[in-house]
């Protein structure tokens, strides 16, 4: 069956003789008609004239065939193309669809806007262009004239980019700002963020060498002078090639395309890159793997399995928390990302205590620190001092690789080079507060491979780009209906209401409701770690933090006090709850107050609450809010019960750990006094600080749960206006491994002293200030 008849093609036999190259085509034509017109072989056959009549050229057939294992069963009948086309068309695709890249993207940022907005996916982050990645015979790879070819191409395409504001940076230009007033505005190039492969090739350096500093190969924490546009200019002027490539590390055939711009060093505008700098490269590819040779070269292969084995069961137990990846198979990753990396860092230093020297636990303290501080919105000088003193350390006790035989030729890796230069580049361009190559990772999923997924895959770059513009002008368009805000007299608003109406906004996507957001997780709604999942732009009236309830109590859970004791197991919860309400109704402290009679009213059970509180390193800043759920559940995502930590404020004059306890939350509940005030609270078990200063390994604190003389547990119900929000604990192993049966929901239950993990989260961090 032939198909519909293809566009711009020939029309004639010798017009397609021309485009197909071959010549004899109209006299095989003619042969074929004679051939179809006089079936019957004949001896011997006229001279045929070729056919030059007009033809239609159809790009594809479909063959309909008897399928010969079952010529006369159901489905025996067969059909499928037969495609026939010529097309000169740019190859396009993405590492999604067959893992090689043939362009690379390139995205653009306005420098006055906050970094956090530029991590939520708020169009902050845009895409600028497509660069094509050129490709040739594999003989020529390698070739150094192919090689410089394409890093010039890349400089070439940045100016060719970037020239229409060239003029608005030295002429100020006439521009409508988003405060709707003109403003004279001068144009110039940013930071650029890349990792350090990118950063060769941006900046014409050897690789090896530092971006931005003259530092030697076999020593980059030496330090050396900072790479400029004149100093590099000199050496071009004065040495042959080979010396500038082999002595001061510079590929003089590379121009960088700022270069072409004013008030613009691609050597001075290296940003840092917390992602592969901090997180994919220092840690994950340096010090995890460390801790890998190092327990191989001291026990061997099999003794190194079997350690690994025990740090993969502590990583796997940790304790949920919100936001915190979960580790089933330990450091068993098929493929390692970033998120995994960064979850990692979260839990790993307890879990390598006692496998490892006590100086290999404070390297990676001392790095998680220096990775914590820089993450800070706010940075000042003592921030930098502690910065300072983190990379000092840090530099301290990774000897221990090299006295332990791991790392024998020392630390001249670029990566971790690049550390020293943080204190000079926050001064320059500001905190990085998370600001680094993960932003664009994110971005590209958003703005290259949804797009390609939604293309028919035909010239998909084409589509790509047609979707992401008119993605942009639906963003713009809203935020400009917002900022216009809602039309009077709208058809809605005028609309009669009729009885039992409820308005649009349902209480499910409430901030409150926590419990929708449990159902959605007990249908199996696995919500990752997102770093800007929790931020809040609203600022309530408040000093530290906000508890409250979820919307709806829960479903099928005690009604009264008594019914409560009987389904936690514990019989003196209506005097607690008598006790917590004598001190509501009588803060003053009185001498003996007389016996309490037990609380036997009704109550309201809820399975979580929702913190809001503030970032301490930012308190005034955007976004400096975040909002996290509290889970008390007896069944989570319908397996083994939930029971999650808080920090309870005790002391407000004090600050950090000792302004405040640790306990974990059994129940949330309210109750309605006779007076008909509601008291929300929450029935905790206490956990008691071991010592009252950080542990001097890890810098954590140290708790364990507390009893009573007779045993029992240390339990006391709190008013929730006193949680402040989640705590995260780590069971302390020292050097015993951990038994098969304990895992992430029993650990809190098993073991008998934990840490109280300050890595967590940035905002943990800086709740848990270090005394040392």
């Amino acid at each position: 069956m032939i198909m519909r008849q293809a566009r711009n093609r020939a029309k004639t036999s010798q017009a397609l003789a021309i485009e197909l190259g071959i010549p004899l085509l109209p006299s095989l034509v003619a042969h074929f008609l004679a051939e179809q017109l006089h079936p019957d072989p004949q001896p011997a056959r006229p001279s045929l004239r070729p056919f030059t009549g007009r033809i239609k050229v159809f790009n594809s057939a479909v063959a309909t065939f008897v399928a010969p294992s079952d010529p006369s069963g159901i489905g025996s009948m067969r059909r499928e193309h037969i495609h026939v086309f010529k097309l000169d068309f740019c190859k396009v695709t993405d590492a999604l669809a067959t893992g090689q890249n043939d362009y690379w993207p390139v995205y653009l940022s306005i420098g006055n806007t906050h970094n956090n907005v530029r991590r939520a996916h708020r169009n902050a982050v845009e895409l600028l262009a497509f660069l094509a990645i050129p490709k040739a015979a594999k003989k020529y790879t390698d070739n150094p004239l192919f090689r410089h070819f394409k890093k010039q191409l890349f400089h070439a395409a940045m100016t060719r980019i970037l020239a229409s504001l060239k003029a608005g940076m030295t002429t100020p230009q006439l521009m409508k700002c988003p405060d709707r007033h003109f403003h004279r505005i001068i144009f110039g190039i940013g930071p650029y963020i890349a990792d350090y492969p990118e950063q060769l090739l941006i900046s014409g350096i050897v690789q090896n060498w530092c971006g931005r500093c003259l530092a030697f190969p076999n020593d980059l924490d030496g330090g050396g002078a900072p790479r400029t546009k004149e100093f590099t200019d000199a050496l071009i002027d004065e040495l042959p090639l080979g010396v500038i490539w082999d002595e001061w590390g510079v590929d003089a055939n590379v121009v960088p395309f700022t270069d072409d711009f004013p008030r613009a060093d691609i050597r001075q505008l290296l940003a840092p890159n917390i992602l592969h700098q901090l997180i994919k490269g220092t840690f994950k590819d340096h010090l995890v793997e460390w801790v890998g040779k190092y327990l191989e070269l001291s026990y061997g292969k099999a003794g190194a399995k079997e350690r690994l084995a025990d740090i993969d069961r502590r990583i796997a137990s940790a304790p949920p928390f919100p936001g915190l990846r979960r580790f089933p198979d330990g450091r068993g990753f098929s493929q390692w990302t970033g998120d995994d990396s960064k979850a990692l860092m979260k839990v790993y230093l307890p879990a390598i205590e006692g496998h490892v020297p006590d100086d290999v636990v404070r390297t990676f303290r001392a790095f998680l620190e220096f990775c914590y501080i820089t993450r800070q919105n706010v940075i000042t000088d003592k921030t930098l001092n502690e910065l300072k003193d983190a990379l000092q350390r840090f530099h301290q006790y990774r000897e221990v690789f090299r006295d332990i035989g791991v790392r024998p030729d020392g630390f001249s890796l670029p990566r971790q080079h690049s550390l020293t230069h943080y204190e000079v580049l926050i001064r320059l361009f500001g905190a990085p507060n998370g600001l680094c190559t993960s932003i664009t990772e994110s971005k590209h999923i958003t703005a290259v491979k949804k797009p390609w997924r939604r293309s028919s895959k035909h010239n998909a770059l084409g589509q790509i780009l047609r979707m992401n513009q008119r993605l942009s002008q639906l963003a713009a368009a809203r935020a400009d209906f917002e900022a216009r805000g809602p039309p009077s007299g709208t058809l809605l608003s005028d609309a009669p209401q009729f009885p039992g109406h409820r308005p649009a906004t349902a209480a499910r996507n409430t901030p409150g409701n926590s419990d929708a957001a449990e159902e959605e997780n007990e249908e199996g709604v696995d919500r990752e770690e997102d770093e800007n999942a929790g931020i809040v732009d609203e600022r309530p009236g408040l000093a530290h933090s906000d508890v409250v309830l979820a919307r709806c109590p829960a479903r099928n859970r005690a009604k009264t006090s008594q019914a409560l004791a009987i389904e936690l197991g514990i019989p003196l919860l209506p005097s607690l709850v008598a006790h917590f309400l004598a001190e509501q109704l009588h803060p003053d402290p009185q001498p003996a107050r007389p016996s309490l009679r037990p609380f036997t009213g009704r109550i309201k059970v809820f399975n979580s609450a929702v913190a809001t509180f503030v970032a301490p390193s930012d308190p005034s800043g955007i976004g400096s809010m975040r909002r996290e759920h509290i889970h008390v559940v007896p069944s989570w995502r319908r397996g083994l019960a939930r029971y999650d930590c808080v920090f309870v404020s005790t002391d407000d004059t004090q600050e950090g750990m000792l302004g405040m306890e640790v306990a974990r939350v059994y129940c949330f509940f309210s109750f309605i006094h006779t007076d008909g005030q509601t008291f929300p609270c929450a029935l905790v078990h206490w956990f008691d600080r071991i010592i009252d200063v950080p542990d001097e390994l890890t810098g954590m604190w140290m708790v364990a749960p507390s009893f009573l003389e007779d045993g029992s547990h240390n339990l006391a119900v709190v008013h929730i206006d006193s949680i402040i929000r989640c705590a995260h604990l780590l069971p302390i192993f020292g050097k015993e491994n951990v038994p098969t049966l304990v895992h992430c929901h029993n650990s809190l239950d098993v073991y008998r002293a934990f840490y109280v993990n300050r890595f967590a989260d940035y905002h943990t961090y800086d709740l848990l200030p270090d005394f040392f």
